[in-house]
């Protein structure tokens, strides 16, 4: 999934949810430039299009504790 389709969806449903995405255990500080220069990577290594829209769905009554973080291994929730 797009980085920058996660951001569009989190904003039109006002979600102050935290995403966090990593690869291969390192933080991606800008995952859009990332996802830009290894095309086809996010489709390949990281959960599908709706199962990312499906766990934002399911942690909204966490995004104020705690941060979604996301990697090629799946979704882990984070506490602040």
């Amino acid at each position: 999934m797009a980085v920058a389709a996660v951001f569009e969806y989190c904003q039109s449903i006002n979600s102050s949810l935290l995403l966090e995405y990593y690869f291969n255990g390192e933080l991606l500080d800008d995952p859009a430039l990332f996802c830009d220069l290894n095309p086809g990577l996010f489709k390949q290594a990281f959960p599908s299009h709706e199962a990312t829209l499906d766990m934002i769905n399911k942690n909204l009554l966490y995004s104020t504790t705690h941060k979604l973080v996301i990697s090629e291994y799946g979704f882990n929730l984070v506490f602040l």
